[in-house]
């Protein structure tokens, strides 16, 4: 007998098998890979953790710097505010110190000016000679005058300015009356007559001072304006002064002693000694009355008037030129040395030049 055939049957056991193992394969292969991408996601997550970790560390960290960048921000502003206001005030400063620039530019532009203006005037106005200073006496001969005592601060020069002191002789000194003021100033008498006032001021102690009156009919100061002021003989500008103005003096007129000397005792400052340059007994008197002619017996009587005005405490230094005619004059003005504690000298004709 015929097998009768089966009828296939596409789902079978077996398939059904296959197809459940291979889905369970699979499903296992999905398990097994879902849990390692599972487990690689929580690395991943850890991994971001830290790293977001780290940033928040990180952003804290810029934070505070931050917060440090704008505390130090503030106090800059601050310092800034400072120096923009300190900047103002130099600035104001600066202004101030550029108009007082300004302001002595200017003053030194008008200065320059000034100074300019005044070389030009210095340029115009004639060169002087530089005048020597005095001459001081040769050593050996400072003691020429002897028994001279020129000590003390205070010296008085009395010099007669008559019209005798031209010359040795009353003929000859009527003569250069007669002539005129130039030379009368010239002659060869009166230039030794300063001469010697010039080496008896250089002889005078340095710190001393020293007037000069000059005796004719009246007794005058060399000078108006040294009345009661007295030369310096340590200041060449007032010796060159006193020195001038005697070599502007014009000897002429006759010669009042008495007056001399009352002049002596009315001075303000009294001198430590007088130093008289005369050539002999004076012509006039206040005391006497003279007439057209004056005889040698009334100017000794003129010069006893005199002598009696003269103070005794103070010495009386008399240097004589000589007069021709006048034999008295030696003898009386040695008694008037004798009696104020002076000196009497009649010098050679060479002194005081050699």
């Amino acid at each position: 007998m015929r097998r009768r055939r089966r009828q296939a049957q596409v789902f079978s056991i077996s398939f059904l098998d296959c197809i459940c193992c291979g889905f369970g394969g699979v499903l296992l292969l999905f398990v097994l890979v879902a849990g390692k991408q599972r487990n690689a996601q929580e690395q991943q997550l850890a991994m971001i953790e830290e790293v977001l970790g780290q940033y928040d560390n990180d952003i804290q960290i810029k934070e505070e710097n931050i917060e440090v960048l704008a505390r130090t921000s503030i106090l800059d502003r601050d310092k800034l505010s400072d120096f923009q206001d300190e900047n103002t005030t130099k600035r104001g400063e600066l202004t101030e110190l550029e108009l007082e620039l300004a302001l002595l530019l200017k003053t030194e532009s008008t200065l320059e000016d000034e100074l300019r203006i005044l070389l030009a005037e210095k340029e115009a106005i004639p060169t002087v000679e530089e005048r020597p200073p005095l001459p001081i006496p040769n050593p050996q001969r400072r003691q020429y005058l002897t028994g001279f005592k020129l000590e003390g601060e205070h010296f008085l020069i009395l010099v007669r300015a008559s019209g005798s002191m031209v010359a040795d002789s009353i003929e000859e000194a009527i003569e250069i009356q007669a002539k005129s003021d130039d030379e009368k100033r010239e002659s060869a008498k009166w230039q030794r007559v300063v001469r010697s006032v010039q080496w008896i001021i250089a002889s005078l102690p340095e710190q001393s001072s020293f007037q000069v009156y000059l005796f004719a009919e009246d007794t005058v100061p060399l000078l108006d304006t040294y009345t009661r002021t007295w030369f310096a003989r340590d200041n060449n500008e007032d010796v060159q002064l006193a020195l001038e103005a005697l070599s502007e003096v014009v000897p002429q007129g006759g010669a009042n002693l008495e007056r001399a000397f009352g002049m002596l005792r009315s001075m303000g400052t009294v001198p430590d000694s007088v130093t008289l340059l005369t050539d002999g007994l004076p012509t006039q008197s206040d005391s006497f009355a003279s007439g057209d002619v004056v005889t040698d017996l009334d100017r000794v009587r003129f010069f006893n008037a005199a002598a009696k005005l003269a103070p005794a405490d103070i010495p009386i230094n008399t240097i004589l030129y000589p007069l021709i005619g006048d034999p008295a004059s030696p003898f009386l003005f040695w008694q008037l040395a004798d009696r104020t504690k002076g000196a009497l000298v009649s010098p050679a004709p060479s002194w005081p030049d050699t």
